[in-house]
C-alpha cells in the first residue's frame, strides 16, 4: 500500500505502463501492416499476451486496493476492456471472417489502452506547444514529399518513403537527391528533422520536471492544510472554505 503511494515508484510505474501500452500498438501495427512469417507472429503474440497479462495484474491489484470497488469498476472500463483475452476466444478458429475479426478486436484494444493515458498523453502534447510542433512536421514531411516527386520525377510511395526517412535523420540512402531543388527540399526536411528530435528530447525533460513540481507543490500544500487543521479550534469558517476550496481544487 505504501509502495503504491511513493511518488518515485507512481513515476516509474506510469511510464512502465505506457511503454507497454506502446508495445501493444506497435506489434499491432506490424502485424497489420506485413504479412509476417508464422515464427515472427507467434513471437510478437506470446509477447502480446505477455503485456495483457501485466495489464491483468495491474488491474485486479488496483481493484484489489480500492476502497470502493464498485466505484473503481465503473471508473476503469475502459481498462477492463483493455484486459479481456479476445485473443484466446478465436484463437482456435480458423475461419477467414473470426480472424480479420481478431484482428479489429486487437485494434480496439489497442485503442482502449491509448485512451487509457489519453489524459497524460493530451498533458504531453501541450508541453512547449509540441501538438503544434508535430503538425508542422507532418506539414513539411507530407509537402517535402510532394516537391521531391516532382523535383525528381519518383513515384508518390518512394517520395513519401524518402521523406520519412529524411525527416526521421536515418536516410538509408537508397534514393538520393539529384536536382538542386531536390537537394534543397532534402536540407530544409533534415532541418526541420533536426529541430523536431531537439524538441521532442527537451518536451519529455520538461513534462516529467512539471510532474515532479507539480507533485512537490500538491504535497506541500497538503502539509500546510495538516498544520493548520491541528489548530482546528483556532479556524473560523472562512478558513475552513478556503482549505476546502484548496482541496477541491487539488483534486481537479
Amino acid at each position: 500500500m505504501n509502495l503504491l503511494k511513493n511518488r518515485n515508484f507512481k513515476i516509474v510505474y506510469e511510464i512502465g505502463m505506457a511503454l507497454l501500452a506502446i508495445g501493444v500498438v506497435v506489434i499491432l501495427v506490424i502485424d497489420l501492416s506485413y504479412n509476417l512469417p508464422q515464427n515472427i507472429a507467434i513471437i510478437f503474440s506470446i509477447i502480446d499476451n505477455m503485456i495483457l497479462g501485466i495489464f491483468a495484474i495491474d488491474y485486479f491489484t488496483r481493484l484489489f486496493l480500492a476502497k470502493d470497488k464498485a466505484k473503481f469498476v465503473k471508473s476503469n472500463i475502459i481498462d477492463l476492456i483493455s484486459i479481456i483475452p479476445f485473443n484466446f476466444a478465436f484463437q482456435s478458429i480458423r475461419i477467414l471472417r473470426l480472424s480479420k475479426l481478431l484482428k479489429f478486436v486487437k485494434l480496439f484494444r489497442a485503442v482502449s489502452l491509448i485512451l487509457k493515458f489519453k489524459s497524460y498523453i493530451d498533458k504531453f502534447l501541450k508541453t512547449n506547444n509540441f501538438n503544434y510542433v508535430i503538425w508542422i512536421t507532418l506539414f513539411t514531411l507530407f509537402l517535402g514529399a510532394i516537391g521531391i516527386h516532382f523535383a525528381e520525377d519518383i513515384s508518390i510511395g518512394n517520395a513519401l518513403w524518402w521523406s520519412f526517412v529524411t525527416i526521421t535523420t536515418v536516410g538509408y540512402g537508397d534514393i538520393s537527391p539529384g536536382t538542386t531543388s531536390g537537394r534543397i527540399i532534402a536540407g530544409i526536411i533534415m532541418i526541420v528533422g533536426i529541430g523536431f528530435l531537439g524538441m521532442l528530447t527537451a518536451t519529455i525533460a520538461t513534462f516529467f520536471l512539471n510532474r515532479n513540481n507539480s507533485t512537490n507543490f500538491k504535497n506541500q500544500t497538503i502539509e500546510d492544510i495538516k498544520t493548520r487543521l491541528d489548530n482546528f479550534d483556532e479556524l473560523n469558517i472562512e478558513d475552513i472554505d478556503d482549505i476546502y476550496n484548496v482541496l477541491r481544487a487539488l483534486k481537479k
